[in-house]
C-alpha cells in the first residue's frame, strides 16, 4: 500500500517573528501567518485528503482549519503532535537565552540529542515521542492508498520526518522546515514480513508564499 503524507508546518506568530522560543506556549497566528495559511490551503485545494491531524495548540489548529475550510474532512487534534517542550525558556528570545546560559545555549544547537532546556525536552525525547506518534498514524492507515495531511510545528515535523525515513535522532535539526512550509513523503510496504519503506518526495516548499506574501506585506508601503 502507498500512502503520502502531506506536513505542513503553521503559519508565522508574533514569537516566530521576534526569535522566542514558543515550545509549547499556546500562542496564535499574526497577521502573516493567517495569509500563510490560506495559501497554503490555496496550494492544497486541488489535492483530496483521507484523513488530516494536527497539533491541539492554536497555531497549529487555525492552520489546518483554513486547509481543511469546505471539505468533508474534520481534523482529529493530537497532543503528541506538540512542539518540543522547552520549559522555563518559552517566552525568551534566543539571545536572551545565549546571552543568560551560553553553555547551555551551544548544547541545544550542538546536535547534543540529551540536553534539555530547563522544564523542557530533549531531542531524544523529542524524537521518542514523535516515532511513537508515526507508528500510531502508520497504523491508523496501513490500507491507505491516498493522501494524509498532518499540520504540526517545526521541531514536532522534524522528529516525525526522522523517525518516518530511519533517521537517527541528530539529524532531526539538519532539515529546514519554514512556517506553511509543505513536506511530501510517500510511505510503501517493501513485501511480506518486512517493515514499511519511506520516500521523501518534497521539503519545505515555500513556493506558494513567497512572491504573494512578499506583495500583501509591501503593497501601501
Amino acid at each position: 500500500m502507498n500512502c503520502r503524507w502531506f506536513l505542513v508546518r503553521h503559519g508565522q506568530t508574533a514569537w516566530n517573528d521576534e526569535g522566542r522560543a514558543q515550545g509549547q506556549s499556546d500562542t496564535p497566528l499574526n497577521a502573516r501567518g493567517k495569509a500563510q495559511a490560506e495559501l497554503t490551503a490555496t496550494r492544497l485545494a486541488p489535492l483530496d485528503f483521507e484523513a488530516a491531524y494536527s497539533s491541539d495548540l492554536q497555531r497549529v489548529a487555525h492552520t489546518a482549519e483554513a486547509i481543511v475550510r469546505g471539505r468533508n474532512l474534520p481534523f482529529t487534534t493530537m497532543k503528541s503532535l506538540r512542539e518540543k517542550a522547552f520549559g522555563d525558556w518559552e517566552g525568551l528570545t534566543f539571545e536572551q537565552v545565549e546571552r543568560n546560559h551560553p553553555y547551555m545555549f551551544r548544547r541545544l544547537f550542538d546536535e547534543d540529542v540529551d540536553f534539555a532546556p530547563p522544564g523542557g525536552e530533549s531531542d531524544n525525547q523529542l524524537y521518542t515521542r514523535m516515532k511513537s506518534a508515526a507508528a500510531d498514524l502508520l497504523s491508523k492507515h496501513a490500507e491507505s492508498e491516498g493522501n494524509i495531511l498532518v499540520v504540526g510545528h517545526g521541531g514536532s515535523l522534524r522528529g516525525l520526518i526522522a523517525s518516518l525515513m530511519g533517521m537517527p535522532a541528530e539529524y532531526m535539526w539538519r532539515l529546514r522546515l519554514s512556517n506553511c512550509s509543505i513536506t511530501v513523503i510517500n510511505t510503501f510496504d517493501e513485501g511480506p514480513g518486512s517493515t514499511r519503506g519511506a520516500a521523501l518526495e518534497l521539503l519545505n516548499d515555500t513556493n506558494h508564499l513567497e512572491d504573494v506574501i512578499k506583495n500583501i506585506f509591501t503593497a501601501g508601503r
